[in-house]
C-alpha cells in the first residue's frame, strides 16, 4: 500500500462509519421509533467494522480500480464483518441486543455501500490523474510478455507499457515490437523508459547480464520474470530460507493461515448450526435403522485425511451389519444386496452423510472439499489418477466439487478415476468462500447431486 493513499483511507473509512451510523439510525427509527439508539450494538457494530477495514488493508484494497473488483472485495469484507458480528454477540452473551436490528442495519449498510464504492473508484482515479507513470519495456513477447501486457492495460495506475522486445515475433495488432533484443540501446534513445521486464529463458544466461549493464548503464530499473511457469504449468510460491529462494511448486489458497483461519470458522459454525436443527432427523432415522435391521446406529469407517492422516468417519449405517472383510473394499454398486431397506431411502438423498457434521465440528473434516475415500481406493488413485495425492493438502469434505457434478459411485474406470481427481484439484487451486457457498448451493438443488447416489 502506498504512502500517497492515506488520504483515501482515512477519508474512505469515515465515510462507511457514517454510512453504518446511518444505517443503524434508519433500523432504530423502524424499529424503535426513534432515530438514533446508543447502545452495546451501536459501538459493538462500528468497532467491528472498523477492525474489517483494517485486516483487509493489507490485500491492497486501495489499489484497486476496477469497480467489479471492489465490489467483490466488498462482498468478503461485509461476510467478516457479519460473521463477527454474529460470533461476538453470542459469545458475549448480549442477550439484550436486538437481532432484528443487527441483521437488518447490517443489509441497509450493505446496500449503501455499494453505491458508495463507485464513489470509492472515482476519487481514486481523480486521485491518481495527473500523475507521470512508469514508462516500462518488456523483453520477450511470449506467454508472460503476453500476460504482462494485459495487465497493465487493465491497471494503468501500475504504468503504462511501452512495447516489447524480441527477436522471433514481428510488430502486430497484438504486439507492439520495438526491436530485437540487440536493439535496447537504440529503443532506449529514442524512446527512453523507466523500467524493463526481463521474460526470456533463464538458460540465456550471458544475454540477460548484459541486458542487466545496459539498462544499469542507462539508469533502467531491469527486473526479472524467474519464468517457471512454462516447467510448473500452475500457480506457485517463492520463498526466502536463510537467503536461499526456495520454490514452492504448487501454491493453493489455503496454504495461507487467514483463509484456512475463515473457513474454519465457517465449519465450526455451519456444522453447529447443522447438528441443532438436524437433531430430531437424527432421532428418526437412528429409531428407523434399530427398527429395520440389527446392528449399530451409526458406522464408523477409516477414511483418509489431511496429510494423509488415517480419520473415523462418522455414518447412519447403510449396510447389514454383518458384512465380510471383503465386503468392506468393495465399492456401492446399484441394487447392491448388503443395502437395508431404510439404508437404501438414506443414501439415496444423502442423510446417511448427515453424522459427519460431527466430524467436521471437531476438526477432522470440512463442510466443503475432497470426498475422503477408503485407504484402498486411495490407493488405487494414486496409481491411476496424476497428482491424486495433492488432494490431501486440505481436509476432506462432506460435499465436494466433483460430487456436485456428478462425479460420486463407484470408480470402474480410469477416465472416472480421473476426472473426479481433476475436479478435486480445480477445487483446492481456485477455493474461494463464494466457491464454498455455490457448492452447498448445488448440494441442496443442483440435478447432479444426486447422480449415482445409491
Amino acid at each position: 500500500m502506498r504512502l500517497g493513499n492515506r488520504t483515501l483511507i482515512v477519508l474512505f473509512l469515515l465515510i462507511d462509519l457514517i454510512l453504518l451510523s446511518l444505517s443503524l439510525a434508519i433500523m432504530a427509527r423502524l424499529h424503535y421509533d426513534e432515530w438514533i439508539k446508543f447502545n452495546d450494538l451501536y459501538f459493538l457494530l462500528h468497532g467491528i467494522w472498523i477492525a474489517t477495514y483494517i485486516f483487509y488493508l493489507d490485500l491492497a484494497f486501495f489499489d484497486i480500480e476496477s469497480t467489479s473488483n471492489r465490489l467483490k472485495s466488498l462482498i468478503r469484507k461485509f461476510f467478516v464483518y457479519m460473521s463477527l458480528g454474529a460470533i461476538l454477540i453470542v459469545l458475549l452473551n448480549m442477550d439484550d441486543i436486538s437481532r432484528t436490528m443487527f441483521l437488518g442495519s447490517s443489509l441497509v449498510f450493505l446496500g449503501l455501500k455499494i453505491p458508495a464504492t463507485y464513489l470509492y473508484t472515482y476519487l481514486i482515479a481523480v486521485r491518481q490523474e495527473g500523475q507521470s507513470y512508469k514508462r516500462i519495456l518488456v523483453i520477450g513477447a511470449g506467454k508472460i510478455g503476453s500476460a504482462l501486457q494485459t495487465f497493465y492495460r487493465l491497471n494503468p495506475i501500475y504504468g503504462k507499457l511501452i512495447g516489447f522486445l524480441d527477436d522471433q515475433k514481428q510488430k502486430s495488432d497484438r504486439y507492439n515490437i520495438l526491436g530485437k533484443l540487440s536493439d535496447f540501446q537504440e529503443v532506449y534513445n529514442s524512446t527512453p523508459f523507466d523500467e524493463t521486464i526481463i521474460t526470456i529463458d533463464l538458460a540465456q544466461e550471458a544475454t540477460i547480464k548484459s541486458l542487466v549493464n545496459i539498462a544499469e548503464y542507462n539508469g533502467v530499473r531491469p527486473s526479472m520474470v524467474a519464468n517457471y511457469y512454462s516447467v510448473f504449468n500452475r500457480n506457485f510460491e517463492l520463498k526466502n530460507l536463510a537467503g536461499i529462494p526456495i520454490i514452492n511448486v504448487r501454491e493453493v489458497p489455503l496454504d495461507n493461515y487467514i483463509p484456512r483461519f475463515w473457513k474454519r470458522i465457517f465449519d465450526l459454525s455451519f456444522s453447529g448450526f447443522a447438528l441443532l436443527i438436524t437433531s430430531p432427523i437424527f432421532l428418526i432415522i437412528a429409531l428407523a435403522i434399530k427398527l429395520d435391521s440389527k446392528g449399530p446406529v451409526f458406522y464408523r469407517p477409516v477414511r483418509i485425511g489431511k496429510k494423509g492422516a488415517k480419520v473415523l468417519i462418522y455414518k447412519f449405517r447403510s449396510m447389514k451389519h454383518n458384512s465380510s472383510s471383503a465386503d468392506k473394499t468393495r465399492s456401492t454398486t446399484l441394487n447392491d444386496d448388503r443395502i437395508t431397506r431404510v439404508g437404501k431411502f438414506i443414501r439415496k438423498y444423502s442423510l446417511d452423510e448427515l453424522p459427519q457434521f460431527i466430524n467436521v465440528f471437531i476438526g477432522d473434516m470440512s463442510v466443503v472439499g475432497p470426498r475422503p475415500h477408503r485407504v484402498d481406493l486411495d490407493k488405487r488413485f494414486q496409481q491411476i489418477a496424476p497428482s491424486y495425492m495433492v488432494r490431501q493438502y486440505i481436509k476432506p469434505g462432506i460435499t465436494g466439487w466433483a460430487q456436485v457434478n456428478g462425479w460420486r459411485g463407484p470408480t470402474e474406470t480410469k477416465y472416472q478415476y480421473v476426472v473426479r481427481t481433476l475436479h478435486d484439484l480445480w477445487y483446492i487451486e481456485h477455493w474461494n468462500f463464494v466457491l464454498d457457498i455455490y457448492i452447498i448451493f448445488l448440494t441442496l438443488f443442483g440435478k447432479n447431486t444426486n447422480k449415482n447416489a445409491f
